[in-house]
């Protein structure tokens, strides 16, 4: 069809005009009536066509082109985008574990943090069959907003060893883990914004994912040992239009670089200037330190959403995960919940409940800690002299692999010996050209020691002794 004889009836359509405009072209080019490559005619000339205000023409194109619909050329107009290729299946985030069960001649999977057995199955055995004597027949029934309130109350007492500001129960919005927590934030900001969202240049891939399953492009952003840097960030915020960002302050995964608090403020700055909501992913912070610097949220909590959960301290199969919002989003954020999945289950909520109150998320948090430390000093001893970057309390190593060795390479050769490490390539987006050589080591708390030793042992002799000699 020309584009001169197209009609669009807007009735058709709910929602505003704008809106009902955007619909009719993404129709229209999902259909095949408006073929890739046919150019819109100027605003003005639709606006009078349709009797429609050309701010309204304005806002649907804009809308289109967010959406990939349609595509503008400075000096030359809008047109009808080519269809994107269809993306790959994506990759699994979770790996199945190859030393279940555990024998003396399998490998050595350094994949995935694994916690420790601190108890807890039992601790929360013991907390489940006590609340199945108490739940009654509210378990009947959906899980209403307000009554998931006395677990929020109660994990306010949780979330005060860290430094993010004033905090009340109606800021919290309770999910399915960390990775349901990014998820519903970008579900969010994304709303009538570009579908872009900035991230580390290289970064956990669940955040990839997110962003994929939100129709999102995410646009890596060049990072240093503190993490991202924020004349890189200023710079793509003014050239993509992108107005989210995910950060990792604490503990970047997979590099562990940590942001000071001098680096921070930058970050802030740059995300004000551009008006930037912020994902700050703190899920493996560490536990309270009076040295920390304040977190993002406490800096800026007017556009910053904090993500933690209890997977990496209290038990990862809980799948429980916590969103502080910035002031009176937090209603927005369960209701937005509240659409994705009805809310967390009573047992659930009435579990994290009792942990909490009855001090044994702490006592847990404490032992993990500790043996997560023991662990790593193991780490720090064999891989001495090597360059790694490792934080108290996470378990996991980054080693930044010694020329000539390429980390696809290093994965390749350690694989053959038996064990198992992720390259720096996992963590980029597709098409991204990374040049950052390392390999992420995930410390199993739940291998046995002198198997985790020997493991770690081998790769610090490999990265010392360089690609064309095999570890001993």
């Amino acid at each position: 069809m020309r584009i001169e004889d197209w009609q669009p009836d807007l009735s058709l359509h709910s929602g505003p005009k704008f809106r009902a405009l955007a619909s009719a072209l993404r129709l229209a080019a999902r259909s095949g009536e408006l073929a890739p490559g046919t150019r819109l005619p100027p605003m003005r000339d639709l606006a009078w066509r349709l009797k429609v205000t050309t701010g309204t023409v304005a806002r649907a194109y804009q809308l289109a082109a967010t959406e990939g619909v349609v595509e503008s050329h400075v000096g030359r107009g809008s047109f009808i985008a080519p269809p994107k290729p269809r993306r790959p299946m994506p990759a699994p985030l979770l790996y199945e574990s190859l030393d279940k069960p555990l024998s003396a001649d399998g490998p050595v999977d350094l994949r995935i943090p694994q916690l420790p057995d601190c108890g807890q199955a039992d601790i929360i055995g013991q907390h489940l069959a006590d609340l199945g004597a108490e739940l009654g027949v509210d378990v009947l029934d959906y899980t209403p907003l307000s009554r998931d309130k006395h677990c929020r109350q109660t994990l306010l007492d949780w979330l005060s060893v860290r430094p993010l500001g004033d905090v009340a129960a109606d800021d919290l919005v309770l999910t399915h883990g960390g990775q349901n927590a990014i998820m519903l934030v970008m579900s969010l900001c994304l709303v009538d914004q570009p579908a872009k969202v900035l991230i580390e240049s290289l970064i956990y891939p669940g955040v990839i994912q997110a962003a994929r399953m939100m129709r999102a492009d995410a646009l890596p952003v060049e990072m240093d040992d503190q993490g991202m840097l924020p004349e890189a960030l200023d710079r793509a915020a003014r050239n993509s239009g992108a107005r989210l960002v995910c950060l990792t302050p604490s503990a970047q995964n997979p590099t562990l670089a940590g942001m000071g608090p001098e680096r921070r403020a930058e970050i802030i700055k740059v995300a004000r200037r551009h008006d930037l909501q912020i994902i700050e992913d703190e899920c493996f912070a560490s536990g309270p330190d009076a040295n920390a610097p304040p977190s993002l949220r406490a800096l800026a909590p007017e556009r910053v959403w904090h993500v933690t959960s209890l997977s990496k301290i209290i038990a990862a199969g809980l799948r429980f995960g916590i969103l502080v919002c910035p002031p009176e989003m937090g209603q927005t954020g369960r209701i937005a919940a509240q659409h994705s999945h009805m809310g967390l289950s009573l047992p659930i909520t009435g579990l994290v409940t009792r942990l909490i109150a009855s001090g044994d998320a702490r006592r847990i948090a404490r032992n993990v800690h500790q043996l997560v430390e023991d662990r790593r000093e193991l780490a720090l001893h064999h891989l001495e002299g090597l360059e790694i970057v490792s934080k108290s309390g996470v378990p996991m190593i980054w080693l930044a692999l010694p020329k000539p060795w390429k980390s696809q390479d290093f994965v390749t050769r350690a694989a053959a010996s038996g064990i198992i490490v992720r390259p720096s390539g996992d963590f980029v987006t597709d098409g991204t050209d990374i040049r950052i050589e390392g390999v992420r080591i995930a410390l199993n708390g739940r291998m046995p020691k002198d198997k985790l030793s020997e493991a770690l042992r081998s790769l610090g002799d490999m990265a010392r002794s360089g690609p064309l000699v095999g570890p001993d």
